[in-house]
C-alpha cells in the first residue's frame, strides 16, 4: 500500500517519486468510462488528472509551459509520470516537495477515495490527514476546493 514504510528520513523528492509512481500505477489500469466520471469542480477525472500534471509541470519549470489536453485520457498517467519526474529531477526543497506530495495526495483522495496513510502524515510533518489536505487545498488553487 502506498505510504507503507514511509519514514522521516526520506527527502521530498523521494516521497514525491514514490507517491506519484503509486498513483500513476493505479491510474494506468483505468478504463475510458472511469476517466469520464464527474470530478467537480474540475469536470471529469481526466480533467482533474490534467490539472495535477499541469501543476507539477508549472512547479518544475523555469518558464510557463501549457500541457496539451490529450485526446485520450488513457495517456494521462504517462503525462503525470513525466511531469512528476521532471519536478523530482529539479530537486525540490522541503517546502516545494512537501507541497507537491500534499497535492498528489489530495487528488489521490479525489480519484481513488482513499485516506492519506498515517506514515505520510508524519513524513510531511503534519498533525493529521486533515492538515495535509488543507495544505494541499491551499496549494491547489482551484476555487471550490
Amino acid at each position: 500500500m502506498s505510504g507503507a514504510g514511509v519514514g522521516e528520513g526520506r527527502g521530498p523528492g523521494e516521497l514525491l517519486a514514490h507517491e506519484a509512481g503509486s498513483l500513476v500505477a493505479r491510474l494506468r489500469l483505468w478504463t475510458p468510462a472511469r476517466w469520464a466520471a464527474a470530478a467537480p469542480p474540475y469536470g471529469t477525472r481526466g480533467d482533474l488528472a490534467h490539472h495535477l500534471a499541469q501543476w507539477l509541470a508549472d512547479a518544475a519549470g523555469e518558464a510557463p509551459v501549457r500541457l496539451p489536453r490529450l485526446d485520450s485520457d488513457l495517456a494521462l498517467p504517462d503525462q503525470l509520470a513525466v511531469t512528476a519526474d521532471d519536478l523530482v529531477r529539479c530537486g525540490p526543497d522541503e517546502h516545494q516537495g512537501g507541497d507537491a506530495v500534499a497535492h498528489v495526495l489530495l487528488h489521490r483522495v479525489d480519484l481513488l477515495d482513499e485516506p492519506v496513510p498515517a506514515g505520510l502524515v508524519t513524513a510531511l510533518g503534519a498533525s493529521s490527514e486533515a492538515a495535509v489536505l488543507q495544505r494541499a487545498r491551499q496549494v491547489c488553487g482551484v476555487p471550490g476546493r
